[in-house]
């Protein structure tokens, strides 16, 4: 197993949210079985989308998408998906991309990331990356339980820039360099 060159980014352009809808596709409807509709809610195009690519390769994806901004904002991540193949040969493909989630997350102010786990198993990776279970009530769809899970962030750095306005020149060049390193 070798991480090799592991990179993750923002998608930037209808190209890019093609190659990330086709890992979806092929790893929630073909090895999942889940119908279009539920895979493809609407909530695309309101939400940031991330790419992996492995040595060069796309495989895998994630939505990131903002739900609040009362209490220090809140995001959702979901819709993490890792083809097969890369999973199976690498797993800081998903290290990468969680890193990645949580450094755009933080770049927006946000306080707060939510999301649901179904597998048992993968709750040991979530809490890894300091997610803990909500307590709430498990959430039954499908014959499936999503158990809702919770991380809390740190906020900002400096809290003194909190109440600063960001010039449009600021927010412009803050995104590129967000995600310019490969993770290796």
């Amino acid at each position: 197993m070798t991480k090799s060159v592991i990179e993750v980014a923002i998608v930037k352009g209808l190209d890019e949210l093609e190659l990330a809808y086709a890992i979806r596709r092929e790893v929630f409807m073909i090895e999942g079985g889940e119908p279009e509709e539920e895979q493809f809610d609407g909530n695309d195009l309101c939400s940031v989308h991330l790419i992996a690519k492995w040595n060069g390769a796309v495989c895998g994806t994630m939505r990131i998408r903002i739900i609040s901004m009362d209490g220090g904002g809140t995001a959702i991540w979901e819709r993490l998906a890792v083809q097969k193949s890369a999973r199976e040969n690498n797993p800081w493909i998903f290290r990468s991309m969680l890193l990645n989630a949580k450094r755009y997350t933080e770049l927006m102010g946000l306080k707060t990331v939510i999301g649901i786990v179904e597998n048992p198993k993968l709750m040991r990776f979530w809490r890894l990356y300091g997610f803990k279970p909500t307590g709430e009530k498990p959430l039954n769809y499908r014959g499936h339980d999503y158990i809702p899970i919770k991380l809390s962030l740190a906020g900002r750095k400096n809290e003194d820039t909190m109440d600063q306005e960001v010039t449009l020149r600021q927010a412009v060049r803050a995104f590129p360099d967000v995600f310019a390193q490969a993770q290796g």
